[in-house]
């Protein structure tokens, strides 16, 4: 039953859904054969479009010059769970034709689903029931690297790489 609190929000007392990281999944690979990303501590995938305005002299015509789309990404994880990705035979994170630009680059998908919680003493369960499901194509490694800090001692791989083709689905959580 909705009320108003006492603040003058007009809202339902409990929540639709929860957001946990308790039991969130990130796979990362290819299409056919994918590697569970362990111990990822940062993510992050950018596919843009740039859009240049043009006027012409005399008038207040506004044009748009449609740029061609590129993408790129990061991750980021501690060392340790998993094999380091050296490319020498697609043990790390990307497949061994994402390190070679001249075979084209590869394909990779990212799947992250989200966590839910569970409330065991009434047997109902609030999930967040979707994610997202990337796909990637052309994807090329054009940088990876360690890193370690005195104050936390970890040894951290990053990649970057450029991608040419992007779809996006949502993804139905396995729970």
């Amino acid at each position: 039953m909705a009320g108003t609190d006492i603040f003058g929000y007009l809202r339902s007392p409990k929540p639709e859904g929860v957001f946990s990281s308790e039991d969130s999944m990130l796979v990362v690979g290819s299409i056919d054969a994918t590697t569970k990303a362990y111990l990822v501590q940062q993510w992050n995938v950018e596919y843009r479009q740039d859009v240049q305005e043009l006027f012409e002299i005399g008038s207040n015509r506004l044009f748009w010059q449609k740029g061609r789309p590129v993408g790129q990404g990061t991750i980021q994880r501690v060392l340790g769970g998993a094999a380091v990705g050296t490319g020498d035979g697609g043990d790390g994170l990307f497949p061994v034709d994402a390190y070679d630009l001249c075979k084209g680059g590869a394909t990779m998908t990212i799947k992250a689903v989200g966590g839910h919680c569970r409330d065991a003493t009434v047997g109902s369960s609030f999930k967040l029931n979707s994610g997202v499901r990337i796909e990637m194509d052309g994807v090329v490694v054009t940088s990876i690297g360690f890193s370690m800090s005195v104050q936390d001692v970890k040894l951290m791989e990053n990649y970057q790489w450029r991608f040419g083709h992007l779809t996006l689905s949502t993804e139905t959580a396995v729970l």
